[in-house]
């Protein structure tokens, strides 16, 4: 076992969604936390004195494709495996480096999820810990027909989810209803059947994994919520009794408002794709504050605009979470998403050791997320 690191926190915001906490010593042993504690009760030296920064939990970005960038994803998708694997590999870097330490990887044609987990976990490059989807499952021709596995009728469907179990899911995905950077498909289309959308739930459950369905809005969001989904992606176009079904249910809501942002704010974008998001900001923001008021748990991701923490943060922040309640979404309830909040998404004795030093205080200002000064995975400094 390592020597015990001892890092000093000018302030720290524990991803509990407690109050923070001030001039305190968190110490690290191997890959574990061993002590949060008072720097006034401490006799040790510290090896790291942050003692004028803030220290949150490595955050977790629920949803992403690290092998597409914001934009033309058809086209990206027809680039060589090995150029959109080394655009992965570059994207791990950046999300590591803003603090992401856990991710999501939600999809992905050609295995380049699977061998960029291996790759990670192997210590060959820098990047988040992945939980990856394989290839995501929609009907034929459905949204991102172009990355994923088309499937069509109940069995087809389950076997699709069979396949992507084979090759080491760690959670599957389905698109349930349309998408916005698909041309010719709409983000409220039921794109599966009733029966085809149980069919995956009940596959992917009786394996012992967690499925999470692509849903803006319509009658597919209700379909997934009734027969158990566990995560709905996006969200953006539901209807306020929507959002009150989902609160009811055991489903957590993983919000992404920095793509749907970014493609308003950018040139060069798709004209179906500008089109339809620019349709859906407003009542994007709408959404999410019957979310806060329905008590609906709400995870977050930044899908193709890598590391955008802060802007999902401010999303947050003005659908009317704190601060503080708005970080426990990037990080505790992230891993409740994917069921490791015993080990990951919080300051405390005996998890995981993921830390984000921030030069700035994201409490104050959320843009705060972009200081980051030093980002430890596991015991370890990556940044």
């Amino acid at each position: 076992m390592s020597a015990p690191i001892r890092i000093r926190a000018g302030k720290l915001v524990d991803g509990t969604g407690a109050e923070p906490a001030f001039d305190v010593v968190i110490t690290v042993e191997g890959d574990r936390i061993v002590s949060v504690a008072p720097a006034a009760g401490s006799t040790e030296p510290v090896d790291f004195d942050f003692s004028g920064s803030t220290v949150i939990p490595g955050l977790i970005d629920c949803h992403d494709h690290l092998d597409l960038d914001v934009g033309d994803e058809e086209a990206q998708s027809k680039e060589p495996t090995s150029y959109l694997s080394m655009r992965a590999v570059a994207n791990a870097k950046t999300v590591v480096e803003a603090g992401i330490t856990t991710m999501r990887y939600l999809g992905a044609a050609n295995g380049v999820d699977v061998e960029m987990k291996r790759a990670i976990d192997a210590g060959e490059i820098p990047g988040p810990r992945l939980f990856i989807a394989g290839y995501p499952i929609m009907r034929t021709g459905g949204h991102a027909h172009f990355i994923g596995r088309e499937a069509d009728g109940v069995d087809d469907v389950r076997k699709a989810v069979r396949e992507q179990l084979k090759v080491g899911a760690d959670v599957i995905k389905i698109m349930a209803s349309g998408g916005m950077s698909t041309k010719g498909s709409s983000p409220v289309v039921q794109e599966f059947t009733d029966a085809e959308i149980a069919a995956a739930i009940d596959e992917a459950h009786r394996a012992g994994r967690k499925i999470a369905a692509h849903a803006h809005g319509g009658p597919g969001v209700t379909v997934a919520i009734e027969n158990g989904i566990d995560t709905v992606e996006h969200g953006v176009l539901l209807t306020q009794e929507q959002v009150e079904l989902l609160a009811k249910s055991d489903a957590i809501l993983v919000s992404t408002e920095a793509v749907a942002r970014a493609v308003a704010a950018m040139p060069g974008m798709p004209d179906h794709y500008k089109a339809k998001i620019e349709g859906t900001i407003a009542a994007s923001s709408q959404m999410l504050k019957w979310a806060r008021a329905a008590g609906v748990t709400v995870a977050v991701g930044c899908d193709t605009v890598h590391g955008a923490m802060d802007v999902e943060m401010a999303a947050l922040v003005e659908a009317g979470w704190t601060p503080i309640e708005a970080i426990r979404s990037m990080t505790l309830n992230g891993a409740k998403v994917l069921d490791r909040e015993a080990e990951l998404g919080s300051v405390e004795a005996g998890k995981i050791a993921d830390l984000v030093v921030l030069a700035e205080d994201p409490t104050a200002d959320t843009a705060a997320l972009r200081s980051v000064q030093r980002v430890m995975k596991a015991g370890d400094w990556v940044l």
